[in-house]
């Protein structure tokens, strides 16, 4: 069994990462940081200068907010909903994530986009979602990280 999160809705929603990972170039990396007597060379040093790496600013990066369109959902997602636009929600759930987590829907979701968010686990069957609606403009962190506790939720979005 795998743990997923969504966002659904009927109209295209924005999608963020507020991870700073950015694909650079070898080269490109280079120029960031040189071998020193402070910075060792590191494998990528060895590379081509034309290939392509992901350049993470620091580790704290991994559970930052993404909200991107799902290329790949799992099956289960059927289940569940059948809206048109499918948002996956990357990130570790810890206070920096859930004041931005809260924060996006105040301001990048509205009530005709018809949005639910969805926390279930997926490849054990149909799970029963418990339902909740709540109005955007009163998200707050907390209910976020309460929902995250939970599981098996959809929150529609009024």
């Amino acid at each position: 069994m795998s743990s997923f999160t969504f966002l659904v809705a009927d109209r295209p929603l924005q999608q963020v990462d507020y991870s700073g990972i950015v694909e650079l170039t070898v080269r490109e990396m280079k120029e960031m940081y040189p071998i020193s007597e402070t910075f060792p060379e590191q494998p990528w040093h060895s590379m081509d200068d034309d290939t392509r790496i992901l350049h993470a600013p620091d580790q704290s990066a991994f559970g930052k907010l993404a909200v991107s369109i799902s290329e790949n959902p799992p099956t289960d997602l059927a289940y569940y909903s059948d809206k048109k636009y499918i948002y996956s929600i990357q990130g570790n759930w810890g206070s920096d994530f859930l004041i931005d987590f809260a924060n996006y829907m105040k301001t990048s979701i509205h009530i005709d986009d018809h949005a639910q968010l969805l926390l279930f686990w997926a490849g054990d069957g149909i799970q029963q979602l418990k339902e909740h609606t709540v109005a955007i403009d009163k998200i707050e962190p907390d209910y976020l990280e309460m929902l995250e506790h939970e599981r098996n939720i959809r929150l529609r979005l009024k």
